[in-house]
């Protein structure tokens, strides 16, 4: 009788439906759907303006190229001054100034007048992989420029270097750049001048500042604001500065920074002593953009590390995107603005 019951039960348990239930599965409460996400791209601008670029490869592959200016009477007007993305006004002997103007995101095919080198150029080029063209130097300043950058000049007879023959001589040496610029390396990543924001630079809430006079033993420089574009517009020695053309030289930041000198033990061939401005160590600035004006501090370390530009409460300075200028006031200058 077992025997009957169990092969019973087991026909009954193989019959549709009659079959032990299964458990139940176990159920965990699945992740949320994330949806995919589009990354905005940062940015690109270049690295020396903070003006937009629509290339990233650029910025890498532009050449950074540093071309000294001559500043007098007989050097003006200039061939390709305005498309600078940074002019340093330097203090050279006698008083006089002379201009080391930085290109990177624009390079126009000529530049005039070229003058020689200084010391102090090194440590002006010396943060980017550059290129410093000059039409000479004493051969003591030639070799500290050469320990940072790539070096060419005229009296080297170096291709690219031509004389205007409708100027007279040393003022009428210029750079030919499309001879130039193709043998020159690429910079890599450069690193920014400074922070720029369209928006919100450091000025607000600054001082006025309509106009900027800065007045060296030799030399005069003054700024005026436009509302127009807002820029400053420069004047040299109470004349307006311009190209060749009639372009206004002009700034979007004026940056005045307090500089001391040195005497380099060299004399020009007028005997005049050569000063050398000293760019390592710190000191006050001035930032003068969108007709205001804010104080900070500038640092750099050797001749191969970056200027450091902070506001007054140390935080990093932001300038009005565009060209900047740097007046580098030395102890027997004066910087005054209204």
């Amino acid at each position: 009788m077992r025997r009957w019951l169990a092969l019973v039960a087991a026909a009954l348990l193989a019959l549709p439906g009659c079959a032990s239930p299964e458990p139940e599965p176990v159920v965990t409460p699945s992740s949320p759907t994330v949806e995919p996400t589009t990354e905005q791209p940062e940015d690109v601008t270049w690295p020396l303006t903070g003006v937009a670029l629509s290339d990233p490869d650029l910025a890498r592959t532009s050449p950074v190229i540093g071309v000294k200016v001559e500043n007098s009477g007989p050097a003006r007007p200039w061939v390709g001054l305005a498309a600078a993305d940074l002019v340093f006004v330097e203090m050279v002997e006698g008083g006089m100034t002379r201009f080391h103007a930085v290109y990177q995101s624009q390079v126009p095919e000529t530049i005039m007048p070229v003058r020689s080198l200084r010391p102090m150029d090194a440590a002006i080029l010396g943060p980017w992989n550059a290129t410093l063209l000059a039409s000479g130097g004493q051969a003591v300043f030639i070799a500290r420029v050469e320990t940072v950058v790539e070096l060419r000049t005229a009296d080297r007879g170096d291709p690219g270097f031509h004389r205007d023959r409708s100027r007279r001589a040393p003022h009428n040496v210029y750079v030919a750049t499309g001879e130039i610029v193709p043998t020159l390396p690429e910079p890599g990543e450069v690193v920014p001048f400074a922070e720029y924001d369209e928006v919100s630079p450091s000025t607000l809430g600054g001082e006025a500042a309509r106009e900027v006079r800065v007045v060296y033993p030799g030399a005069r420089s003054m700024w005026e604001y436009r509302t127009g574009d807002g820029t400053y517009a420069r004047s040299d020695d109470g004349t307006p500065s311009v190209e060749v053309d009639g372009t206004r030289v002009f700034a979007h930041n004026v940056l005045l920074l307090q500089v001391t000198t040195r005497d380099t033990g060299r004399v020009d061939p007028a005997g005049n002593p050569v000063p050398e401005t000293v760019l390592t160590g710190s000191g006050r600035l001035h930032l003068v953009t969108g007709g205001r004006v804010v104080a900070g501090t500038w640092s750099k370390g050797g001749d191969e590390d970056p200027f450091v530009l902070t506001d007054s409460a140390g935080e990093p300075l932001v300038l009005t995107p565009g060209t900047t200028w740097v007046e580098l006031v030395p102890e027997r200058a004066t910087a005054t603005w209204s």
